[in-house]
């Protein structure tokens, strides 16, 4: 490896426990809940290094849509990581690849983990580069959930007003994290508990909260509040959080035994969500273009099954509705529901991977390069 590579690789990552290489503070973090610790990625013209925590490095190049590898120094699986981690880097930094196609004989031993994972498409053309696509990629859930995503074995329950397929237990702890390179940080999201009540409460009785979810209320009702949806198989709360502070409460629920479920026609995988942020410091657009993309992104890698993410925001909520159908959101239809008059908002999986929605520059329904 050349010099400048070398002076790359030490230039972002620091020493601070003897042994233990730690990874800057700002620098791109992939695999954020990983057993292993987290990869970063940094880039310098046409270069990029990954370096795990503990482990093994890897140097590649990126020249006109092609990634080579130019040093690998780590076994086959801490390689795939590393790799992986480039792939998210180029897909959540830069708008124009919808691909990259892998250059070179370096990729010889990790083709066939990145075929294994579907991840690897390969043209009918032998002369062709094989490549990993973006709306692919992004639905490979080890590498922002700390626990892999399992289709969880069907069977139809009745629960006294609709049949659906049995929801598996509820999780607990951090679900999710992704490092957000326009805010230099890491997005989050935790199953709430009642430690998490104090801001609840808070949040919920702020007036512009209030206006919309009709919460307001003394703490012992918002404990009472927690611990229904905490109890109810349908929903799962959590607290958004960046960089560890506490932001936001989402609850995002199976939609087909929901009250929205008869009004979209909700599939069996269908879920949908409710948001709160709580902490003004945290609105605005690069805000939002952060932690919708990312809880959509969690729902639909919770279940391969889910097609379908919908809401129900009330149909007064001007500035809602057109920051979701900016988001890619359709407007479905309106009805009346009994707390509210909503209208019903709709996202498919397929537009939301396809589209690259996770990525603040992409427009929906503007033509891709």
């Amino acid at each position: 490896m050349d010099q400048s590579r070398q002076g790359l690789q030490r230039s972002f990552r620091t020493t601070r426990e003897p042994g233990a290489a730690r990874i800057r503070a700002g620098t791109f973090r992939s695999f954020e809940l990983h057993a292993r610790g987290p990869v970063g990625v940094s880039e310098l013209g046409s270069v990029l290094v990954a370096s795990a925590t503990e482990n093994g490095a890897a140097t590649f190049e990126f020249v006109d849509g092609a990634l080579t590898i130019a040093d690998l120094d780590a076994g086959t699986a801490e390689g795939l990581r590393l790799a992986c981690a480039v792939f998210e880097y180029l897909f959540a930094t830069k708008r124009e690849p919808g691909s990259v196609a892998l250059k070179g004989e370096g990729w010889q031993p990790l083709l066939s983990e990145l075929k294994q994972r579907g991840l690897l498409v390969e043209s009918a053309n032998s002369a062709a580069q094989p490549s990993v696509f973006a709306e692919m990629f992004w639905q490979t859930p080890e590498i922002w959930m700390a626990s892999p995503a399992i289709a969880y074995l069907r069977r139809d329950v009745f629960d006294g007003k609709s049949e659906h397929p049995l929801r598996p237990p509820k999780p607990g702890g951090c679900l999710y994290a992704r490092f957000i390179p326009w805010l230099s940080g890491t997005l989050s999201f935790h199953v709430a508990s009642l430690d998490d009540l104090p801001d609840v409460h808070r949040w919920m009785n702020d007036p512009r909260v209030d206006e919309f979810w009709n919460e307001a209320g003394s703490e012992a009702a918002h404990r009472r509040y927690l611990e229904r949806m905490l109890a109810d198989p349908h929903v799962i709360p959590l607290i958004g959080r960046f960089n560890e502070q506490a932001f936001s409460y989402f609850e995002i629920y199976w939609a087909k035994e929901d009250l929205i479920g008869p009004f979209c026609g909700a599939g069996d995988y269908d879920r949908g969500c409710h948001v709160i942020v709580g902490e003004g410091a945290f609105r605005g657009k690069r805000w939002f273009t952060a932690w919708l993309p990312s809880l959509l992104h969690l729902m639909f890698l919770d279940d391969p099954r889910t097609e379908r993410i919908v809401q129900e925001p009330s149909a007064a909520h001007q500035r809602q509705l057109r920051n979701l159908q900016r988001s890619g959101f359709a407007h479905i239809r309106t009805v009346d529901l009994p707390t509210k008059r909503a209208a019903i908002m709709s996202i498919s999986r397929q537009h939301f991977f396809s589209n690259r929605l996770w990525h603040p520059g992409v427009v929906p329904g503007e033509a891709g390069p």
